[in-house]
């Protein structure tokens, strides 16, 4: 009889290293399906996120033209305005000279109607600044 209980009990582990194989097997031809679906997900984010980056580095790529666009338009305007800037301080400092010699000339007039005013004709003191406003205001 113990042979018998050695038999079955080879019997018996051969069996149950058959489920284990078998269990084995079952799990990795899961695993393997669970892996190429996973592999299959991934490949699908990855292409997912490589559109959308495409399509933000293309936006951005528009957006650095208009921005430069801008740039060359606003350095173009900012010239100009300089070069108007210098012809109005060209302008203003030929008329300043001009105002500022006829303003000389007035006074030498004033001055010279003054004396000549006051050398030729003895005034009474209060007569005097009337004459000079007269003079002053070109009268």
């Amino acid at each position: 009889m113990p042979a018998k209980k050695a038999v079955m009990a080879q019997k018996e582990s051969a069996t149950e290293e058959n489920r284990q194989a078998s269990s084995f097997a079952d799990s990795s031809t899961t695993g393997a399906t669970g892996t190429a679906t996973d592999i299959e997900r991934v490949c699908e984010l990855l292409q997912t996120f490589m559109s959308e980056q495409r399509s933000k580095d293309e936006s951005i790529q528009r957006e650095m033209a208009r921005q430069e666009q801008r740039w060359r338009s606003l350095q173009h305007q900012f010239g100009l305005l300089q070069r108007e800037v210098q012809k109005g301080q060209f302008t203003a400092e030929t008329s300043g000279t001009r105002e500022e010699e006829q303003e000389r000339q007035t006074q030498t007039r004033i001055l010279r109607s003054s004396r000549s005013a006051v050398l030729t004709q003895p005034q009474q003191p209060e007569q005097l600044p009337a004459q000079m406003l007269k003079l002053l205001n070109g009268q």
